[in-house]
Order: structure tokens, then sequence, then C-alpha cells
């Protein structure tokens, strides 16, 4: 008779399959820590996730670990853009694409105008009798090749504007215009309506005002002088409000 075999004995220590499923487990641990590591660390997170980690691995508060939270390093926001900084270059931006198209009409000679940014805006200074003539609110013909110019870069903001009248010191007093105040706004009202009824432009952003002469640029020693101060001022104001 054949003999009976004998049964197969289990080889000693763990069944093989713990190092597949070991193995396993590591790369699905791996795969959560990089999903982790990809995602806006948050450090309060962060650290119960190593104590979960740590807890399960067996390893105490308090002993050698293998990884410290405060090693992580945390991504900083991004540098953030002063708002006031941004208003200064979209005023520049402004300003370059106004003398742009000044020099395109060739309607007006540089030392008739200046173009600055001060506390209130961008500026743009129509010296002299630009577009008036002296003790006069109506506007020269000449001139509305300029005040196009200017409008069509007006059209394309939502900035308000301000139109500011000043005049010299050399009084007036006609039926028309009693003072100063009268004539420096009755020329501030004259580029504003021309903005709104030739160019379309919204009156709700538009405002004149007239300074008679109080604001002066220079002393008013002399003729030379009272020429910069009677002046128009287009001033393209920082934001939508006066």
């Amino acid at each position: 008779m054949p003999r009976p075999r004998k049964s197969e004995e289990a080889p000693p220590g763990a069944p093989l399959w713990t190092q597949t499923y070991g193995d396993f487990m590591s790369l699905l641990l791996c795969f959560f820590v990089l999903l982790f590591a990809l995602s806006t660390i948050d450090v309060a997170r962060f650290k119960e996730v190593i104590s979960s980690i740590q807890g399960a691995l067996g390893v105490l508060e308090g002993g050698p670990r293998v990884l410290q939270p405060s090693d992580i390093p945390v991504p900083k926001p991004p540098t953030q853009i002063n708002p006031s900084g941004l208003v200064e270059l979209k005023l520049a931006g402004l300003q370059r694409e106004i003398e742009k198209k000044l020099i395109e009409e060739k309607a007006i000679s540089p030392e008739k105008v200046d173009i600055k940014i001060d506390e209130r805006g961008l500026v743009i200074t129509f010296l002299d009798n630009v577009f008036f003539d002296l003790g006069s609110a109506d506007l020269r013909p000449e001139m509305i090749p300029v005040l196009h110019a200017v409008a069509d870069v007006l059209k394309g903001i939502d900035n308000s504007v301000r139109i500011e009248g000043h005049t010299c010191d050399l009084p007036i007093n006609t039926p028309r215009f009693p003072s100063n105040w009268e004539l420096s706004a009755a020329r501030a009202i004259a580029v504003l309506r021309y903005f709104v009824e030739e160019e379309g432009m919204s009156p709700e952003r538009l405002i004149a005002v007239g300074y008679g002469q109080y604001r002066p640029l220079v002393p008013n020693l002399d003729e030379e002088h009272r020429r910069k101060n009677r002046r128009v001022e287009i001033v393209i104001l920082r934001g939508k409000e006066a």
C-alpha cells in the first residue's frame, strides 16, 4: 500500500500575502501624502494629520519624529499691489495716451498745454488764451480738435472728470460776467457742454467749477504771469466720485 503523504506545513513567520498588503498600504499612504502636499497647507490641519499618522504608526507623543510640522514651509500669499499704485499706473498710462493724441492732432503747441499727475488726479492744463479770447467764454473753433482728442481718451474710462476755470486778477464787469467768478465758471461750463453735446459723454461723470482769480499758479505780477493764470484745467479724478 502507498504511504499517505504528510500534509505540508506552513512556513514559519507571517503569511506571504501580508507583504503585498503592506506594500499596497505604503503606496496608498504615499499617495495621500502627495495629495496633501499639493493642496494649500493649513498649519492647524497639517498638525492634526501628522498627529493622526503618528498615532496610527504607534509613535508616542514627545518621542523622536521623522517630520516636524515646523519643518514644512508654509507658502506665503503673493505680494499685494497697493491700490494707490494701481491708480498711479492707470493715470500714467492715460497721460501717455493723451500726449500721443495731441501730438497726432498737431492742433496745439507744446508750450500751451501741461499734463501732470498730482493729488487730484491727471491734470491737463491749457494755458493762456487756448480755448477762449480775453474776456470771452465762447470756444474758439480751431480748438475743437484738441477737445475732441481729449474726449476720445475720456470716453474709454469711467473716472469722473472735473473741468476747472481760472482767470487772472484783472477785474471784469459786464452784463454777462459781473466778476471773474462768472467768467471762470462759464468757461468751464462751455467745455463741459462740448463734451456732453458734441462728444456724447455722460453728464453724470462731469463737474464744472469756476475758481475766478483765487487759485493762481503764480503771483499776478505782470502780464506774463497773468497769462499762466488764465487757464482751463481738465482733471481726470482718481475714481468715479468727485
